[in-house]
């Protein structure tokens, strides 16, 4: 136990052992996913539609240009998503 402390940094006085046993018991009597049929869902690259450009309005670009918190040139600049 005292190396499971260690390498918690969680002191066994804080923790319900019970509890934690009782939620991995849970976990192991969940059943398999079926996975047939799973196949549906991948994105095959016969099934992509055609990338169309569609120009917006000047004035609409302009506007959402001049509001948006950053920018590089006619970027967008948003936070990053994957670290």
């Amino acid at each position: 136990m005292d190396k499971l402390e260690q390498l918690s940094n969680i002191k066994a006085g804080d923790v319900n052992i019970s509890k934690i046993t009782d939620f991995f018991e849970t976990i192991k009597n969940v059943k398999d996913i079926d996975t047939l049929g799973s196949e549906d869902h991948i994105v095959k690259s016969d099934n992509l539609r055609e990338d169309v450009v569609i120009n917006c309005d000047p004035e609409e670009k302009a506007l959402i240009l001049d509001n948006f918190p950053a920018k590089q040139g006619t970027y967008l600049v948003v936070p990053k998503v994957i670290q």
